[in-house]
């Protein structure tokens, strides 16, 4: 987690029940938070925990990094994460190569957000600050679909990214960040659904993108992130037709 980030976070209020399909004015606003009184970057050392037990196959400490709400969701017995998300999730993590952390950022006084990338894909993961420790969330009911540019397409040209934030109402908070770097999206959405979208003119430069978005409803969080590429015109070096 950076200290004292600046993130610039687009919030739309939303009802916490019911339907209803008006839009929601979306608000920008800046966002200073302090870090907690832990020395160095949390995000990062508690990613860097997490993957390094899901490769050794250590769900006994995979499950003891979970937050308490995680716990319920997943569990809510060791023997039961073992054998469901703790152990689907060891067997992704597992199978990242060497990686660099591309986003580590507190969101809101209760969560953050850290992604990483070893260059063939990229995972992200919120966390709940429970005390003085940053957590693993984990079966958020706050779940994330890309909508554009999709998961692993080369695109000729790509000048909107955008994804659908579904969850259980609530306040939402919504921060995207392009290869590791925050955008300021527009959210749109109704009592439960979200849509949330940044517009680039020009058009993103040809080669391999990274996509991260987090989002906040109320007590809960959920994030999700991808790759796609953005082809290079034809007629330069490395480019293909069609």
């Amino acid at each position: 987690m950076r200290r004292y980030a600046l993130l610039l976070v687009a919030s739309v209020a939303l009802a916490g029940c019911g339907g209803g399909s008006s839009s929601t004015p979306t608000t920008v606003e800046t966002v200073q938070l302090p870090t907690t009184a832990r020395a160095g970057d949390p995000g990062k050392e508690a990613v860097k925990a997490l993957i390094g037990a899901a490769k050794s196959g250590d769900l006994d400490a995979m499950w003891g990094m979970a937050s308490a709400e995680s716990k319920k969701r997943v569990g809510p017995t060791l023997g039961e994460f073992k054998s469901g998300a703790g152990g689907e999730l060891a067997d992704s993590l597992s199978e990242l190569g060497d990686y660099e952390v591309i986003v580590s950022e507190r969101l809101t006084p209760e969560f953050g957000i850290v992604a990483v990338d070893d260059g063939d894909r990229v995972y992200a993961l919120p966390l709940r600050l429970e005390g003085d420790t940053w957590k693993l969330e984990l079966g958020s009911p706050v779940q994330i679909r890309p909508l554009g540019p999709l998961p692993g397409k080369t695109e000729a040209v790509v000048a909107q990214i955008g994804a659908a934030v579904e969850g259980p109402g609530g306040d939402v908070n919504v921060v995207m960040y392009l290869d590791g770097s925050t955008e300021q999206p527009q959210v749109r959405g109704t009592a439960t659904n979200v849509t949330t979208f940044a517009n680039f003119e020009p058009g993103l430069d040809p080669g391999r993108h990274t996509v991260v978005v987090a989002a906040t409803e109320g007590r809960q969080a959920g994030a999700t992130a991808w790759v796609f590429t953005v082809r290079k015109p034809v007629g330069t070096p490395g480019s293909t037709g069609g």
